[in-house]
């Protein structure tokens, strides 16, 4: 039976160094094109990006402006759902900014790049460790760690470290990240392969027999061109696209095969917002109303995996 699965990115691609739309674009398309041949031939993924509250400027690591795009990235959801939609991605960014809001919202699984790969890299070994992009992204990938109790699968020193770019110009690490990507994707993925596989090194070093790429677009371009294991060492490398897509699948066909879903416990994370107080959030237009619309409509590009 075929699922409809709705992507609903947080980025677009600027905080990782482009705001060129055609540079944009190829990121973008060749991460869905490698969903194509990871998702199920039934199954649909459409990409959105949000509009209202995100910027040029945005930088994912601050809570501030987080906090106003978490009310675009659930409403939308929540209109997902009732749209049709299987399951949702609540943003691109492996940070997993909105992934607990958006799944207490709604009762059809909501899936985050972190969770999926860290079970998934908790199947294959026992102490991952997890490569960003970014200094400041260290701590907060931590404190996702922290926050799924999972510290005794880490290794216990400094579990996430970030790439070391040099940067020859202005613009700074986002970009040469984004040029190694760009240089993958037109054949040349040297260069990116050896950076990561560098500090990938360090990591096995330090205990980790899994190494999970922090950063999804990265991680997507990696396993695009077949780097699935930090060399010599025989430790598996696990990006969060992969894990994701086939952690939604799986949750799709639970809740449609033997009915399992979210906890409704009272004591727990994700019970539903009860409707009387959405409806008297609604009637005193708390929310964005404005983007309550088919979720599809902003979709900038839809895949089937046909």
């Amino acid at each position: 039976m075929a699922a409809k699965i709705l992507w609903l990115s947080d980025s677009t691609a600027t905080q990782h160094g482009t705001s060129d739309p055609v540079e944009q674009d190829i990121i973008f398309s060749n991460m869905l094109g490698f969903a194509k041949k990871l998702a199920r031939p039934d199954t649909e993924i459409d990409i959105a990006f949000l509009e209202h509250n995100i910027g040029s400027d945005y930088v994912p690591t601050m809570r501030y402006p987080r906090t106003f795009m978490a009310v675009e990235m659930v409403e939308r959801i929540m209109q997902a759902e009732a749209d049709g939609y299987d399951a949702a991605f609540a943003g691109m960014c492996y940070g997993e900014f909105f992934l607990q809001d958006a799944r207490q919202a709604v009762r059809m699984p909501v899936v985050g790049p972190a969770e999926s790969a860290m079970i998934v890299a908790q199947s294959l070994g026992k102490k991952f460790a997890v490569l960003t992009t970014a200094v400041s992204f260290e701590h907060v990938m931590e404190e996702n760690i922290r926050f799924h109790r999972w510290e005794g699968a880490a290794i216990s020193h400094r579990p996430v470290r970030s790439l070391e770019f040099s940067s020859d110009g202005p613009e700074g690490v986002g970009r040469v990240l984004v040029q190694m990507m760009l240089d993958a994707y037109a054949g040349r993925p040297e260069r990116m392969i050896e950076q990561f596989d560098q500090a990938a090194q360090e990591l096995v070093r330090d205990g980790a027999d899994v190494v999970i790429c922090g950063c999804n677009p990265l991680g997507a371009a990696l396993s695009q061109v077949g780097y699935n294991e930090v060399s010599g060492t025989g430790v598996p490398v696990v990006t969060a696209l992969p894990a994701q897509i086939k952690m939604a699948e799986m949750l799709i066909d639970l809740k449609r095969g033997v009915g399992w879903s979210k906890t409704e416990a009272v004591v727990g994370p994700y019970l539903s917002t009860p409707p009387e107080i959405l409806d008297d959030l609604a009637a005193r237009g708390i929310g964005m109303p404005q983007v309550r619309k088919n979720a599809s409509k902003s979709a900038k590009v839809r895949l089937h995996a046909a």
